[in-house]
């Protein structure tokens, strides 16, 4: 006995077949999401802010990220972007760099004298954030925004 599969039956099969692998090819080839980080509370729109971006313990928050954005502030709000970001395991360190030299500043303590954050805004007045409670999680094709606030 053959068997008679009406046109519009057929047709509804095949386009929900292409529409399944249209879906997962794209799921493939998505772009990594993007990180933003607003960071609120400076306290002027002098030089730059400067985010930089840790996967490991060992650097941070004063070492060498792996990624560093900056860029120019206006207002007492402004955004850095990490574009394509894999997923991961990463912590953030901001600094405002009033005087545009490239570093946080510091007194003959220690203490620094510009604004600087961490990712889930974990700062102390006597010693450096601890990546533990910094660390924060990246999901595939999730783009994340953080709000770090600064501490002057």
């Amino acid at each position: 006995m053959k068997t008679h599969v009406p046109p519009l039956a057929a047709l509804a099969v095949a386009s929900l077949s292409l529409m399944l692998n249209t879906a997962a090819a794209q799921s493939r080839d998505a772009p990594a999401p993007a990180l933003r980080l607003d960071v609120a509370s400076l306290r002027n729109s002098q030089g730059t802010l400067s985010c930089r971006l840790f996967t490991d313990a060992k650097a941070f928050p004063d070492g060498e990220g792996v990624r560093t954005v900056r860029v120019p502030i206006a207002g007492a709000q402004t955004s850095c972007v990490f574009d394509d970001l894999p997923p991961g395991t990463y912590a953030v360190a901001v600094v405002h760099d009033e005087n545009g030299n490239g570093r946080l500043d510091k007194n003959f303590l220690g203490i620094p004298n510009e604004g600087y954050g961490v990712s889930n805004n974990r700062t102390y007045a006597a010693s450096s954030p601890k990546w533990d409670e910094s660390r924060f999680s990246v999901k595939a094709g999730e783009p994340l925004a953080l709000r770090v606030a600064l501490r002057y």
